[in-house]
């Protein structure tokens, strides 16, 4: 099997990031080869998840430089997605990766953070059940399923749906056979349907 290229992916980090979503994502992405950038919101790079525990970071926002990426990713956790809605620097980031067809990956209620710049509206996506009625206010069209892609933005719904986003996500990146294998070396199932 010839491997596919590595991909450049940001995954930002904020205090009350749900800790299964914040590491499974990210975790899968490294194993299928691609490189992994983790930049916190805060001033510096370690916060405290939605559990209460330590998350670390390797850089801050404000200290990285700026670059396109091949996939940006949003973990939940209600902290986590009202920081990702409030920050004018993921408005920035998210509303440009999806005007360049760049994959924006996003779990939980951080869907949330799409409403801002209207990156909802006339979207298929999911998310935590819990902020549906927001999105479905700002335009989305919800899908209840544990992953749901539209164009370059993948939503998913919760800590539950973690495996199955990231999994979706290397077969994005790196091709089906990538994906099936990384699964089985962790014994998962791969969702079904891959890209």
């Amino acid at each position: 099997m010839t491997s596919a290229p590595s991909r450049n992916v940001l995954t930002l980090l904020a205090p009350g990031a749900e800790e299964i979503e914040f590491i499974t994502i990210p975790d899968l992405l490294v194993r299928a080869g691609h490189r992994v950038t983790i930049a916190a919101l805060t001033d510096i790079p370690l916060v405290r998840g939605s559990r209460g525990l330590p998350l670390a970071a390797h850089t801050t926002l404000d200290r990285l430089a700026p670059q396109e990426w091949d996939l940006i990713y949003l973990p939940g956790g209600m902290g986590s997605a009202t920081a990702c809605r409030d920050d004018a620097r993921v408005q920035e980031l998210t509303e440009r990766q999806l005007a360049n067809h760049r994959l924006l990956a996003v779990i939980c209620a951080c869907p949330i953070a799409l409403i801002p710049r209207n990156l909802a509206r006339g979207r298929k996506l999911t998310s935590f059940p819990g902020v549906r009625s927001d999105l479905e206010a700002h335009g989305a069209i919800w899908i209840d399923a544990p992953v749901i892609q539209d164009g370059s933005l993948v939503t998913s719904q919760s800590a539950g749906t973690a495996m199955a986003l990231g999994l979706t996500l290397v077969g994005l990146l790196s091709g089906s056979g990538q994906a099936q294998a990384v699964a089985n070396a962790i014994l998962s199932p791969l969702p079904v349907p891959l890209p």
